[in-house]
């Protein structure tokens, strides 16, 4: 059973697809996404999950943000608080709609978002989160993410930029086009200012999840400090990893079957979403 609904005034509206089970749901998990393109890279992964939780009795509910796919508006007019507003109204919506947001599928920068709209107060804690290579430093995430731009600048021999160059240029107040999405000064001086700097509370017991080339060696440095300081905080936290290619960032679409499946069985299991 899957429905698309449009929520908002003319001009303004976001688009969200639910996915629900026959019969009543056991819980309802939100799929928060990443940022640009990685969006579109990773719906295959987030589709399967989603089609998994549906055969489990979980329904899933994915918004699109404003300004990206189906919703209305440019990408070059988004900004953070207008993204936070829109996970608010979606669960909002969804609890209107008997499907109370109880788990939590965040994507890349998406956790980062998710975690300030939980520390604003703006969408409601839940008892499960999966978090898949999650990013909380949404400046460093700027930085890679002009680094694209740097690096097409390097094949145009009339065209050399640096990411201090383009940081300049945002400043100033110039939209500027990377990787085909348009960036505004607004929304890249949002991304400097937020950094979680640790997992906020409402998330539940949370699943870390990566990719990585060696399954047998350890996260990287800045996610097992993060994981430390929260599990310090008394958060239940447990980390996986899978092999595997960034799904995220790859030029084909590529899926981790594993990784989904995992991700399937924290958000359905007995102690997930379906108890809370």
């Amino acid at each position: 059973m899957v429905s698309g609904h449009f929520l908002g005034d003319a001009g303004q509206r976001i688009f969200l697809l639910l996915r629900r089970p026959p019969g009543t749901a056991s819980g309802c998990v939100l799929v928060v996404p990443p940022f640009g393109e990685e969006m579109n890279k990773s719906r295959r992964m987030a589709t399967d999950v989603a089609s998994g939780l549906v055969a489990r009795g979980v329904s899933v509910l994915v918004p699109d943000l404003y300004g990206t796919g189906d919703s209305e508006g440019d990408f070059a007019d988004a900004r953070w608080q207008r993204w936070k507003s829109d996970l608010a109204s979606a669960c909002h919506w969804s609890g209107e709609a008997g499907c109370p947001v109880t788990g939590l599928l965040a994507i890349r920068l998406g956790c980062a978002l998710a975690g300030d709209a939980l520390r604003s107060g703006m969408i409601p804690a839940v008892r499960v989160s999966v978090l898949w290579q999650p990013v909380l430093d949404a400046g460093r995430f700027l930085t890679q993410f002009l680094r694209l731009r740097v690096a097409a600048s390097l094949m145009d021999d009339d065209r050399k930029e640096s990411t201090a160059t383009l940081r300049s240029r945002l400043a100033a107040g110039e939209t500027l086009e990377v990787a085909g999405y348009g960036l505004c000064p607004g929304l890249a001086a949002d991304l400097e200012a937020v950094d979680l700097a640790g997992l906020p509370s409402g998330l539940g017991t949370v699943h870390w999840v990566e990719v990585v080339r060696d399954p047998d060696g350890e996260l990287p440095f800045p996610s097992s400090r993060l994981i430390e300081r929260a599990r310090a905080d008394g958060m239940e936290v447990e980390s996986h990893k899978f092999a595997g290619e960034p799904f995220w960032s790859s030029t084909e679409i590529v899926t981790i079957p594993a990784m989904s499946g995992a991700t399937i069985e924290a958000l359905a299991s007995a102690d997930g979403v379906a108890r809370a």
